[in-house]
């Protein structure tokens, strides 16, 4: 003879499914997470002539054709004024989102590059602020003065 629950067991085994099918939801993104956040995505040139003067394999970087070319400077930051830089002959102030990226196109704390002569192409903001510099390989470096 079947045993008979009461209807409030009934409830909350119908809950406790609910609850472990939230949990179960709720994880499955951070168990796919590591596996995504694992894989890199490179774009790959097919030529080197492809804004790619690195080589064949590897990362293509994307630095607008506006950009200018030149050599970086960064001067020791201070209380009393805003950082600045020296971009060939003239100085600038950092704009307050400077972004610089390394050769591998990671972003560099700027404090890192202090005092450091680089070869840069840069873009400027509306207000002549140095706003996102890119760090330039030699091949990048003769590429770009080959074709300038």
């Amino acid at each position: 003879m079947p045993v008979a629950f009461p209807r409030r067991f009934a409830v909350t085994r119908a809950v406790t499914r609910l609850s472990l099918l939230h949990h179960v939801w709720m994880v499955l993104p951070l168990v796919a997470a590591p596996a995504a956040m694992a894989q890199q995505a490179t774009i790959v040139s097919d030529s080197p002539a492809n804004n790619n003067p690195v080589g064949v394999g590897a990362p293509v970087r994307a630095i607008p054709d506006d950009a200018g070319q030149a050599r970086l400077v960064m001067a020791s930051p201070s209380a009393s004024g805003p950082q600045t830089a020296r971009l060939g002959d003239k100085t600038v102030s950092m704009a307050p989102g400077l972004r610089v990226f390394s050769t591998d196109m990671q972003l560099t704390p700027v404090n890192a590059l202090v005092g450091q002569k680089l070869e840069v192409r840069y873009r400027l903001d509306v207000y002549g602020q140095l706003l996102t510099a890119w760090i330039m390989t030699e091949a990048e470096y003769k590429a770009w003065k080959a074709a300038h």
